[in-house]
């Protein structure tokens, strides 16, 4: 297995759709400050002076200030979640395996949109998601 930097508080997920709404636009990656992200943070272990990102992250993207990070002109964002585990299979930071840049989830990110339009269809979306960059390049993890 190959070494990829541990994943601090800084990081960045990114999202690249493939499948739902043909006028979708991305606004860009998303960090653990996003208010759809659960992430679990080290108190005691740190890359570059930051809390090292461990356990899981959990996206629940939801209407009313949880918005996915696509838009679109023609369909209404309805919700989305995804689930990204460590790749790390040696690396622990108080116990739990660590995050590492290129980590993604497994089922990617599954949501829905609705046609703005009546009949208001609704049509289903799917993005990978990954760690894009880990906040830092100095610690690495197995």
């Amino acid at each position: 297995m190959s070494l990829e930097d541990v994943a601090n508080e800084d990081l960045a997920v990114k999202l690249t759709n493939s499948a739902g709404p043909p006028d979708l636009v991305y606004t860009g990656d998303v960090g653990i400050t996003d208010p759809a992200c659960t992430a679990t943070v080290s108190t005691k272990c740190k890359a570059a002076g930051k809390g090292v990102c461990t356990k899981d992250l959990i996206f629940v993207w939801a209407v009313g200030g949880q918005d996915c990070p696509h838009t679109s002109a023609t369909y209404t964002f309805v919700s989305g979640a995804a689930t990204i585990l460590p790749g790390a299979t040696k690396v622990k930071a108080e116990g739990q395996l660590v995050l590492r840049k290129t980590d993604t989830a497994v089922a990617g990110c599954i949501g829905v949109w609705n046609l703005t339009a009546p009949p208001n269809t609704p049509i289903a979306c799917a993005c990978s998601i990954e760690i894009s960059d880990a906040g830092q390049t100095k610690a690495k993890a197995q």
